[in-house]
């Protein structure tokens, strides 16, 4: 285990707990268990099988590496569930009511002012392109980590585009054999958009197509409904 996810074992428990603790009824059923033994389990599992071969990517020097950490949050929950006979569709369900959860209980204010950051393609494009910056300068030290491009010229039809480059969560799913959770992982996206009243839409993603995940957002339209999720539904969009 690297010395950085050594060091902050107690942090990440403690980050799992705030998110599996809004699934607590949904856990006990499936499981037959209280919240606080399956936690345990779920928290056993990311701890000996995915903590112990997460790459190094930037620490928290890196905001992609809480999108490492907290993603694998719902791959350890869902190796456990399985022992119980929870199928992957039940599982990404799950995944969704924790983003549910989650936003709504942020502040009205809060929601809003992010949603508006998001409906600003000027003032977005400016955040995105510091964090380009920041992307590459943090690649060239730790390979493997986050890469993202902010596009000059948004797609036809989008008032703003960027594309990821590299995922780290796509290469450590190959890597070790998640790769059923991905699509799964992937729509999460389009709930936290969604959440915001943001239009998302996406034709590759790094897992699924191999080689970018682009983000476009449409700020005319509706945004696209998450479950079924976006994948399953007859569109063209991942």
């Amino acid at each position: 285990m690297h010395e950085y996810y050594a060091k902050n074992r107690a942090k990440l428990k403690k980050g799992m707990d705030a998110f599996l603790s809004l699934i607590r009824p949904e856990l006990e059923k499936a499981s037959g268990k209280t919240y606080h033994e399956i936690f345990e389990e779920i928290w056993c599992c990311y701890d000996t099988q995915l903590l112990e071969q997460f790459p190094y990517i930037g620490g928290d020097q890196a905001s992609g590496t809480k999108n490492l950490t907290g993603a694998y949050y719902f791959v350890a929950m869902g190796e456990v569930l399985k022992r119980y006979g929870t199928g992957m569709e039940d599982i990404g369900h799950l995944m969704v009511y924790v983003y549910e959860r989650y936003t709504r209980k942020l502040p009205g204010l809060a929601r809003h002012l992010m949603g508006r950051i998001y409906r600003s393609p000027r003032l977005l494009s400016s955040m995105m392109r510091k964090k380009d910056e920041q992307n590459r300068k943090n690649a060239q030290l730790n390979p493997g980590s986050f890469e993202t491009e902010t596009q000059d010229t948004p797609e036809e039809g989008f008032d703003f585009s960027y594309h990821n480059l590299v995922c780290p969560l796509s290469n450590f799913a190959r890597a070790h054999g998640y790769e059923e959770y991905m699509p799964y992982i992937c729509n999460l996206d389009y709930v936290n958009f969604g959440l915001l009243s943001v239009p998302l839409y996406r034709e590759h993603t790094c897992f699924q197509s191999g080689d970018y995940c682009d983000f476009k957002l449409k700020l005319d339209a509706e945004p696209l409904s998450y479950w079924p999720p976006v994948f399953r539904q007859d569109n063209p969009y991942q």
